[in-house]
């Protein structure tokens, strides 16, 4: 069972989860906060992984279930896994202790989630996801019957996520 924090950031290509979750990291820290990230791959394919000729990549090509290669204070590790489980990976994630665990993508999952929405048709689909806690909407974009924050708002964002990491905001939408 999940006992951290955990924020998805959802929308569809090229909406700006990657910006807004970098900018939740700056946020988050700056309130001594510690963070986890994890992000759904959806771009197709597999990851990219280090060149072959590493060791930790020889070990992993030769069927090791995982490869964990460790140097100044960094881990990097590499795990066989056909589930693809959200809660496993947050599990996984959890081995830091953070406070936070922000996540990109993994749009079934049900958790908090800021949904961005670039259009009306994008709502269209997203508005049926589970547990919405915020919508945030780029320029233009106007939603009826929906309280939403536009992008280029970004104190009033910043605010919401400080109450968020406060456990000040538990309203879906």
């Amino acid at each position: 069972m999940v006992t951290v924090k955990v924020l998805q950031v959802v929308g569809f290509k090229n909406s700006g989860k990657t910006t807004l979750i970098t900018e939740f990291l700056d946020l988050a820290k700056n309130n001594g906060k510690t963070i986890s990230t994890i992000k759904h791959h959806g771009h197709g394919g597999s990851l990219d992984l280090p060149p072959v000729e590493t060791d930790s990549m020889q070990f992993f090509d030769h069927g090791a279930q995982s490869s964990l290669a460790y140097g100044e204070g960094v881990v990097q590790i590499h795990m066989q896994s056909n589930t693809g489980n959200l809660d496993d990976l947050i599990e996984l994630s959890c081995q830091t202790k953070p406070d936070i665990v922000l996540i990109e993508g993994f749009k079934k999952a049900a958790f908090d989630k800021v949904v961005l929405v670039r259009s009306q048709q994008d709502w269209d689909t997203l508005q049926e996801l589970d547990n919405i806690v915020l919508v945030i909407v780029h320029e233009g974009v106007k939603l009826k019957g929906i309280n939403t924050l536009e992008r280029s708002r970004l104190d009033d964002i910043y605010k919401w996520f400080a109450k968020w990491m406060a456990g000040e905001t538990s309203e879906s939408i």
